[in-house]
């Protein structure tokens, strides 16, 4: 999920592999206990806990992107208390049994201090395990049932869904749509955004004409599309990945010419999705809900070494990664400890106002030797977390031109949300 960033065509290769899962005792067994996380040879090391094989890797391939362009920042200006940031990954393969080794190899192999992720599909298998070892985790997932998260070790560095299906409900009213299919992924994290998406929508007065669920990666949608065209919609709401996007995208301009406008989450909002539908569709028919843009030094900077070293605009989410990558590594700083309870409770010292405001590591850094309180803001948005450890922020829908580039469409502000919900 992201708030922030217009995504460019990238095209990023992921080959979906097959694994066996784990059995059933190996989630729920308890991990070995870590070495004490602490860094050694000169370095301090943060883990990303994302898929980055099979059905989900876009998830991984987002996140670890965002960290490695944060590293860059960071280590260019002299690393965390003197050390060079290591970037190290786990591959949870979207499954919440493969991510408990997953898991246990950041802490107990790579001896992390800090955790990006994980996303919702691995959350409740490892977050116990990584409350258990009191290592801080930046939670990326739009899941509610973490709108009241009562965690000191997790933060949430994208909106909820709760906020997120509100934006995309209340842009449909204001486009005079009043018929909704609804079409989404099977996988939690679509299903869950879909309830709040339906909720606004028919509070507002519009009505589900069709509600299809998509099992991801299938060579065929031609049921489903026949099934959406039937119901006659003026607008289908979504959440599906790229893959599951590029084959129901055809599925529908072989059933109906592709003449309905969708309104996507954040997930349709990056350069692989429209890679997958081509520019050309998604030109014509998809709208995407995002958090709001943000300009200033914090986005100029991500986005400028991600060309970099990247050789690309960003995919959708990287901007999450690469702001939790920051505030760690300010906590860090902060704390003057790689020991994880004196790094979570640094995180809202950095993070939130009142405090000098900073857009980049390097201001942070410089602000923190000189004994000044923070209020770090990133490329994802202001990063102030309320007491439940979550982020808010106003959305917007943007839309592809046909070479790719997305453009903002309208915004909506967090006033208007909050009276919508």
């Amino acid at each position: 999920m992201k708030r922030t960033s217009k995504q460019v065509a990238v095209v990023i290769a992921i080959t979906s592999l097959t694994f066996s899962m784990v059995t059933a005792s190996i989630s729920n067994a308890a991990p070995i206990a870590p070495k004490a996380a602490v860094s050694s040879g000169g370095t301090i090391k943060i883990g990303i806990l994302h898929p980055f094989t099979g059905n989900y890797a876009g998830v991984g391939a987002a996140s670890i992107a965002g960290a490695k362009v944060a590293a860059a920042l960071i280590n260019a200006s002299g690393g965390i208390l003197g050390k060079k940031l290591v970037i190290t990954t786990a591959d949870t393969l979207g499954d919440p049994a493969d991510a408990v080794p997953a898991l246990n190899k950041l802490l107990n192999i790579d001896h992390v201090v800090a955790v990006v992720g994980p996303g919702g599909l691995e959350a409740g298998s490892t977050i116990p395990i990584l409350d258990r070892n009191k290592i801080p985790y930046m939670l990326q997932s739009g899941n509610t049932k973490f709108d009241k998260m009562k965690d000191q070790y997790g933060f949430r560095v994208n909106p909820s869904d709760g906020q997120l299906s509100v934006a995309m409900a209340l842009f449909a009213i204001q486009q005079g749509y009043r018929k909704a299919a609804m079409v989404f992924s099977t996988i939690d994290s679509a299903q869950t955004l879909k309830p709040a998406v339906v909720s606004t929508f028919t509070k507002l007065g519009g009505k589900i004409v069709v509600d299809v669920n998509l099992t991801p990666a299938q060579t065929s949608y031609s049921s489903e599309a026949l099934k959406v065209s039937g119901a006659n919609p003026d607008v289908i709401f979504t959440q599906m990945e790229p893959p599951t996007g590029s084959v129901f995208f055809t599925a529908m301009e072989q059933t109906n010419g592709l003449t309905t406008p969708f309104v996507g989450s954040d997930i349709t909002a990056g350069s692989d999705f429209v890679s997958a539908v081509t520019a050309a569709r998604a030109t014509k028919v998809l709208y995407s809900i995002e958090g709001a843009s943000v300009s200033g030094a914090a986005t100029n900077a991500f986005n400028a070494e991600y060309k970099k070293i990247l050789k690309g605009a960003p995919l959708a989410s990287a901007s999450y990664a690469y702001d939790a990558t920051i505030l760690l590594a300010l906590a860090i700083t902060q704390a003057k400890s790689t020991k994880g309870p004196l790094i979570a409770a640094a995180i809202m010292k950095v993070s939130n106002a009142p405090g000098v405001t900073v857009q980049t590591y390097a201001a942070g850094l410089k602000a923190l030797k000189a004994g000044k309180k923070i209020n770090y803001d990133g490329a994802s948005g202001p990063m102030d977390f309320d007491k439940y450890h979550n982020v808010f922020g106003p959305f917007e829908a943007v839309k592809s031109d046909a070479s790719g580039n997305f453009v903002t469409f309208k915004t909506m502000t967090a006033l208007e949300l909050m009276k919508a919900s």
